[in-house]
C-alpha cells in the first residue's frame, strides 16, 4: 500500500480497495466480477470469480470498516450454508486473519492483506499487507464519545428508529460521510448498535449509548453559567412563553417534566446559542453559586435538533434531556431514571421513522 493512498471511508471505497488487492494476487486469465449495489456508497451483496474455463465461485460480501476476534462468529453466521463468504475491512489484524482462516471465510483488506479459497473452481489467493493499521496513528480519534460528530450521530441514532442505512443516518446527524462511519465504528466495537451485512445499522442499544455518550462527552462538557430568576421560576417560564429571536431549549428536569415529572422544578437548565443575550433578555441575574437557572452554550448544536414545544416553551428531545440529567449541572440520577423508564415504555411517542422509505437498508 502507497504511504500517499488515503483512508477508504464508505463501504463500497473498501470494497473496491479490496478487490483491486485480490486482483493484483490472481493469474491474469482469472476475473472479478460484481452487481452494483441499489445504494451506491455500499458494498455489493456478491462477488463472483471466474476461471479460464468459465467456472464461477461465488462469494457473499461484508464489508466493514474494522472486525473484532470476537465479531467473526457472527460474521460467519449471516452466510447461509453452502454459500462462501468473502470479509473485506480497511485493516485486518492478525489474530482476525487467523479467525476467519478457522472460519474457511475468504477475506482481503484495503493495505494488501488477502486469502480467497475456493473448491470449484479450485484457487487458493494469499497476500501480506500491513502487520498494524496504518490509519491508527498518533494523530488518530481514541474511538471516544467526544464532540460534535458523536454528539449527532448519538443523537440521530437515539431519536430514528433502525434499521438505517449510512446515508440515511449522514442525512439525520448532519456530520460529515467520514465522522459518521468513525463513530458508527466505535458504536459497533462497543456493541452498541449492530450492523448489517451491507454496512447499515440494524439495531441499536440506546439506553446504554446514551449513557455512554454522556458520561464521555460529559467530561468536555461546556461551563455552565449560574443566575438568578429574580421573580422566580414560573415567572421566567411565562417570559419564555413570549420570547422570539433567541435559539434556547429547556433540557434536563424542564425537558422532562411534560413527559414523566419526577418532582417540582426548583432550578431550570437551558442550551442558549448565546448565553449573555438569553440571560439578558430575561432579566437574569448571573451569581456565583446558589442559583436557580443554568445556562450552557453547547459543544454541539445538535443539542437543539428535533426541538419540541411544550405549553409554549421549547425545549430539548427526550434523548439530550436524559443525557443532560444524567451529567449536567441539574443532573439527577433518580430523575433521569424516571425519564428512561417512561422512554422505553413509550418509545414509539419519541423515536420517529426515517424517511424516506428509501433510505431504509
Amino acid at each position: 500500500m502507497s504511504e500517499s493512498e488515503s483512508e477508504p471511508e464508505r463501504p463500497i471505497d473498501i470494497f473496491r480497495r479490496s478487490v483491486a488487492v485480490i486482483e493484483e494476487n490472481l493469474p491474469p486469465t482469472w476475473s472479478l466480477s460484481t452487481q452494483r449495489s441499489p445504494d451506491l456508497s455500499e458494498a455489493p451483496l456478491r462477488l463472483d470469480l471466474r476461471s479460464p474455463d468459465g467456472a464461477v465461485a461465488k462469494f457473499g460480501v461484508y464489508a466493514a470498516h474494522g472486525v473484532l476476534s470476537s465479531d467473526v462468529p457472527g460474521i460467519a453466521d449471516r452466510f447461509p450454508t453452502g454459500q462462501s463468504g468473502f470479509v473485506c475491512a480497511k485493516y485486518l489484524s492478525e489474530p482476525v486473519r487467523r479467525q476467519l482462516d478457522s472460519h474457511a471465510i475468504s477475506y482481503a483488506d484495503a493495505t494488501g492483506n488477502v486469502s480467497l479459497t475456493a473448491d470449484r473452481p479450485a484457487v487458493w489467493v494469499r497476500g501480506r499487507g500491513a502487520d498494524a493499521d496504518p490509519w491508527r496513528g498518533p494523530g488518530r480519534p481514541s474511538g471516544q464519545l467526544t464532540g460534535d460528530p458523536s454528539a449527532r450521530v448519538v443523537r440521530a441514532l437515539a431519536d430514528f428508529a433502525a434499521p438505517l442505512a449510512i446515508t440515511a443516518l449522514v442525512r439525520l446527524a448532519g456530520a460529515s460521510t467520514g465522522a459518521t462511519y468513525r463513530v458508527v465504528q466505535t458504536l459497533s466495537d462497543r456493541e452498541l448498535v449492530t450492523r448489517l451485512p451491507r454496512g447499515g445499522i440494524g439495531d441499536v442499544r440506546w439506553p446504554k449509548m446514551l449513557r455512554e455518550w454522556a458520561a464521555e462527552a460529559g467530561t468536555k462538557a461546556p461551563t455552565p453559567h449560574g443566575f438568578h430568576a429574580p421573580d422566580g421560576l414560573e415567572a421566567l417560564f411565562d417570559q419564555l412563553r413570549q420570547l422570539s429571536g433567541h435559539i434556547y431549549a429547556g433540557t434536563a428536569s424542564v425537558a422532562a417534566a411534560p413527559f414523566a415529572r419526577y418532582a417540582p422544578t426548583r432550578r431550570a437548565h437551558f442550551h442558549a446559542d448565546n448565553v449573555d443575550q438569553f440571560a439578558d433578555a430575561l432579566g437574569l441575574r448571573r451569581v456565583e453559586s446558589g442559583g436557580d437557572v443554568w445556562i450552557t452554550a453547547p459543544v454541539s448544536p445538535s443539542a437543539f435538533d428535533r426541538l419540541l414545544t411544550r405549553d409554549g416553551i421549547r425545549i430539548v428531545a427526550p434523548s439530550q434531556a436524559f443525557a443532560d440529567l444524567l451529567v449536567g449541572p441539574d443532573s439527577d440520577e433518580a430523575a433521569a431514571e424516571h425519564l428512561l423508564t417512561w422512554m422505553i415504555e413509550n418509545e414509539s411517542q419519541w423515536r420517529r421513522a426515517a424517511s424516506p422509505a428509501t433510505d431504509r437498508p
